[in-house]
C-alpha cells in the first residue's frame, strides 16, 4: 500500500526565498549638518525597503540619545520622525534609524549632526563711556564693550568700533570684549561697537559723546600780543584802533571777564564768552562792528576812553596788559611811537611769537597784507607777515 505525506505550506513562495536584512538609509539629516533649534520641526527622514516584508509593516525604531520613538513607513518607502530636541539639547547628536523585518531580520544607519542654537545678531553692550557724556578736544576717550551670541563663541565674534561711519583703528578685541582709544574732534559724535557672528548677523549698539571745547584759565604766556592798529587814518582813533593776541597754549580759553588796560588808569573789563581756540587768535577791537571800524573782522570789543573809563592806544609811549580776573598778567608790553607808522598794523614775526620774545622792537614790522576794505594794512585773526630781518 502506498503511503503519501503531503507537507502544507503557509506560503509556497518561501519555498524559494532566501531571507536579506532590510535596507535603510537615513537622507535627512546628512552627516555633519546643522541643525538649528527654533527653526519649525527637526526632522529626520530614511529610506527603507525589504525584499519580502511590505514597508508598511516593517519596525522602524529611532534613537537621539536617551529619546526614542517609532515611525510608520510610507508606501514610498519613506519614514520620517520628528526630533524631540529642544535649545536645552545643543551639541553634537547622533541619530540611529533601526528597520525590522517580519523574519526578525534587522539592519541599522547612523548620522552625526550637531544642533546649533537658533539664529540671532549677537547682543552688543557698549560699557563705557555712558552714553551722552561730554568730553574735551584733548580728551583721549576709552571705549569699552562686550558682546555674546547664542550660536557662535565669544572668541569668534568679530567685533569693530565706528565713529560717525568711520572706524576708529587701534581696537583691541577679544572673546567678546572690545577696547579702544580715540580722540575725536568737536561736535556730537555718534559711536558705535558692532559685532559679527559665524552667521554673518551683525548686532550693534550706539551711543552719543560730545566733544566740547572746554575753556580753561590762561596762565602767565598763554596768550600773546601779537599785532596792532595804533594810530588809523582810514576812519577814526575811537572807531579803528585794535589789537590782537594769539593762543600760544595748547588749550581753548575764555577770556571773558579779563581786563584789558595800561599801567595807569585806563581799563576795560571784556564782556561775555570770548573763546580762543589753541594757536588761533582773538582780535579786541575799539568798534566791533567792521562797517563802522574799516573794515576789521573783530571777535570782541573795548570801550575806547582815555579818561580812566575805558581804554585808548596812546600815539605815544603806552603799555598794553592782559589780566586775570584775580589780577595775574598774562602778557604785557610797552610801546612807543618808534614801533609803528600812522595807517599801519604791526606785527610780531611769526617765529617769534611767544611772551617775552615779543617785548623786542626789532621782532615786530609793519605788515603789508591788506584784510580790511579801507585799505589799511594788517592780519587780524590770520598770521602775520614775516619781518625782514633788517627791520
Amino acid at each position: 500500500m502506498l503511503t503519501f505525506l503531503l507537507i502544507a505550506c503557509e506560503n509556497d513562495s518561501d519555498l524559494n526565498r532566501v531571507r536579506k536584512d532590510p535596507d535603510v538609509a537615513i537622507t535627512t539629516p546628512s552627516l555633519g549638518a546643522i541643525l538649528r533649534a527654533g527653526e519649525g520641526p527637526l526632522m529626520a527622514s530614511a529610506t527603507v525597503s525589504d525584499s519580502f516584508t511590505p514597508v508598511g509593516e516593517l519596525e522602524i525604531e529611532w534613537t537621539v540619545g536617551a529619546n526614542r520613538g517609532t515611525a510608520d513607513a510610507y508606501s514610498t518607502g519613506v519614514a520620517d520622525w520628528e526630533l524631540p530636541l529642544t535649545d536645552t539639547d545643543l551639541g553634537e547628536h547622533t541619530l540611529t534609524v533601526t528597520v525590522t523585518d517580519t523574519d526578525g531580520d534587522s539592519a541599522t544607519a547612523s548620522v552625526s549632526f550637531t544642533l546649533a542654537g537658533p539664529r540671532g545678531a549677537p547682543t552688543v553692550e557698549i560699557l563705557l563711556p555712558l552714553d551722552a557724556s561730554v568730553f574735551g578736544l584733548e580728551d583721549t576717550i576709552t571705549f569699552q564693550g562686550s558682546a555674546s551670541d547664542v550660536t557662535t563663541p565669544a572668541s569668534d565674534l568679530v567685533m569693530h568700533w565706528e565713529a560717525d561711519g568711520v572706524e576708529l583703528a587701534g581696537a583691541i578685541s577679544q572673546d567678546g570684549a572690545s577696547i579702544v582709544l580715540a580722540t575725536l574732534p568737536g561736535g556730537v559724535h555718534t559711536v558705535t561697537l558692532f559685532a559679527e557672528d559665524a552667521d554673518g548677523e551683525l548686532g550693534q549698539d550706539s551711543i552719543t559723546v560730545t566733544v566740547e571745547d572746554v575753556p580753561v584759565e590762561a596762565e602767565p604766556g598763554d596768550l600773546v600780543f601779537s599785532e596792532m592798529m595804533i594810530d588809523p587814518v582810514a576812519v577814526d582813533d575811537t572807531l579803528g584802533e585794535w589789537v590782537e593776541l594769539y593762543n600760544d597754549s595748547g588749550s581753548t580759553l575764555n577770556i571773558g571777564g579779563y581786563s584789558f588796560h595800561d599801567e595807569d588808569v585806563d581799563r576795560w573789563t571784556l564782556e561775555g564768552e570770548i573763546l580762543v581756540l589753541p594757536g588761533d587768535y582773538v582780535v579786541l577791537c575799539a568798534e566791533p562792528d567792521a562797517a563802522l571800524n574799516g573794515g576789521v573782522p573783530c571777535d570782541a570789543g573795548f570801550f575806547r576812553d582815555s579818561n580812566g573809563n575805558g581804554l585808548a592806544l596812546a600815539n605815544g609811549p603806552d603799555e598794553v596788559v592782559l589780566s586775570r580776573p584775580d589780577g595775574t598778567a598774562i602778557d604785557g608790553l610797552h610801546y612807543d611811537e618808534n614801533w609803528y607808522e600812522k595807517g599801519f598794523a604791526i606785527g610780531v614775526d611769526p617765529s617769534w611769537q611767544r611772551s617775552g620774545d615779543n617785548d623786542d622792537v626789532t621782532h615786530w614790522c609793519q605788515q603789508v597784507t591788506v584784510m580790511s576794505t579801507s585799505g589799511e594794512t594788517g592780519t587780524p585773526g590770520q598770521a602775520n607777515d614775516s619781518c625782514d630781518e633788517e627791520f
